[in-house]
């Protein structure tokens, strides 16, 4: 391994000196910076770099953090603690070590709508995240000793390809499943692959059947690797403690978690774009197979008990999904759902008319029409499955009364029982408090573990058009309280808990 050429400092009071290639020694202190790794960590507002480790080419036994100053992606980071670790960052009680741990606090960038720092890059011409090209840590005055000894150790590397993320590992079962077929929009035969990653429990009871939860991810997190779709919203949430106790009732350990990320976006009909939501997805199949692979695979999933989630994209693909499967899912959480309640203008070759528009990052728009895409067939496959949706009254991207609140409608208004909906006033943050993010990420709820009141489903149905909801942030949703099987839930995981086919 190329070492990384450092800084010795000759005394507690002498001079630095950098020269590339180059060492000095402090009371013959022999030690180098082989390898800088970044901590990247999920929160309500994507990834971040909370910590950077560095590797050296033999152990330490102390370090200080009085003079060191870390750059990270051309941000100046303040310092929280700097520690012995392990290699994956995790500080070490006692002893000696040849990693050292820098902490750093976390900040959102209002402007860039991302994590200050963040190893992520939005790619304007396909609108996903990626992870950056490079991601450069500058790090100056690092103070080491081991017997007595000591050294001040600076370096400068680009660590984008040293990730460290222990909440994405524990989604250790990774795959793909691949198949040939039918493309809506042009009949042909497409070749597909999905890949996807899984959470399951470490202590899961042997013989014991345990639900399983699937996230669908949203437009910015479709690609190749899975540790998009887990970092680009905070999915890596559904394998924490707060949200996995909800599904540890009885003699039941945990939940499994599947995570299955599309190649381009769930809302691609066929021509790789990204459509309107009121039409079929190519991947309606080749998803639905992949789920099933997962479960045929695994014999301790309760296939009673399968749970599909996902936000805007993947909101419209949970119920895509739903009605093309009306009796595989025993629950849905559609988040910012980009299900259409209207049909859009299409042109010859079926794709969708795009007219130009300056307020939208792609410069043109598709244009909605008055007759309804959700219509009573969709209706009456969606009528018997339980659902809980979420959603902002601010959401500019995915307009509620286009999509979530007529389409919740049309279902109590049908008689449909077991639906419930969280309608909130604005997306208010928690990782940072007193934060208001777009209105468009509603899902920050969900993954906070917050989702708790939903709207009156009676005077839903009652008010003429959309009148009966009210926004409501102070009760989280709603004022009303879900109820299922003669039982009242305050949380939307603890009502998954509980449905069952």
């Amino acid at each position: 391994m190329k070492k990384v050429s450092v800084i010795v400092a000759l005394s507690l009071f002498a001079v630095s000196l950098l020269m590339a290639g180059s060492r000095v020694f402090a009371k013959d202190l022999d030690v180098e910076i082989t390898k800088v790794s970044i901590g990247v960590k999920g929160y309500e507002f994507g990834p971040a770099v909370p910590r950077v480790i560095v590797e050296l080419d033999s152990e330490v036994s102390s370090v200080s953090k009085d003079n060191v100053k870390v750059t990270t992606a051309g941000v100046d980071r303040k310092i929280k603690s700097v520690y012995l670790s392990n290699k994956n960052g995790k500080k070490i009680k006692s002893g000696s070590s040849q990693y050292v741990t820098i902490q750093m606090p976390v900040s959102f960038d209002a402007e860039r709508n991302a994590g200050e720092a963040s190893p992520f890059t939005y790619n304007m011409d396909i609108f996903q995240n990626q992870w950056s090209s490079d991601y450069k840590v500058t790090i100056k005055g690092l103070e080491v000793e081991s017997d007595d000894q000591t050294a001040s150790l600076s370096t400068e590397a680009d660590a984008i390809n040293n990730r460290i993320s222990p909440e994405a590992a524990v989604f250790k079962n990774r795959g793909s499943f691949s198949g040939t077929y039918t493309n809506p929009m042009t009949d042909s035969q497409d070749e597909l692959t999905l890949n996807y990653a899984a959470y399951e429990p470490k202590d899961l009871a042997k013989g014991k059947k345990n639900p399983l939860i699937i996230w669908l991810h949203g437009q910015g997190e479709g690609g190749e690797d899975p540790d998009i779709s887990l970092l680009g919203n905070e999915v890596v949430a559904l394998a924490r403690e707060d949200i996995q106790k909800h599904f540890t009732a009885g003699k039941q350990t945990g939940a499994y978690v599947l995570v299955v990320q599309a190649p381009t976006y769930w809302m691609d009909e066929g021509d790789g774009t990204n459509g309107a939501g009121a039409g079929v997805s190519r991947y309606t199949e080749i998803l639905m197979d992949t789920i099933k692979d997962y479960v045929a695979n695994n014999a301790d999933v309760d296939t009673s008990r399968i749970y599909l989630a996902g936000c805007s994209n993947g909101g419209y693909m949970a119920l895509n999904l739903a009605i093309h499967n009306p009796d595989y899912f025993a629950g849905l959480a559609p988040l910012a759902t980009a299900y259409s309640y209207y049909e859009y203008e299409r042109e010859a070759d079926n794709s969708y008319t795009r007219v130009p528009s300056e307020e939208s990052l792609s410069g043109t728009e598709m244009v909605p029409t008055e007759d309804v895409y959700f219509d009573d067939e969709k209706v009456a496959a969606l009528k018997d499955i339980p659902i809980w949706f979420v959603h902002s009254a601010n959401d500019t991207t995915v307009d509620p009364t286009a999509y979530s609140l007529p389409i919740y409608k049309a279902l109590v208004d049908s008689g449909a029982e077991n639906k419930w909906f969280s309608y909130y006033e604005t997306v208010e943050g928690s990782d940072m408090k007193d934060t208001e993010y777009l209105g468009h990420w509603s899902w920050v709820y969900f993954f906070n573990d917050q989702v708790a009141g939903v709207q009156d489903a009676e005077a839903v149905k009652k008010a003429d058009e959309l009148t009966g909801f009210k926004a409501n942030n102070k009760n989280k949703g709603g004022s009303a309280t879900a109820e299922s099987g003669g039982k009242e839930y305050s949380n939307i995981f603890d009502w998954l808990n509980a449905q069952s086919k």
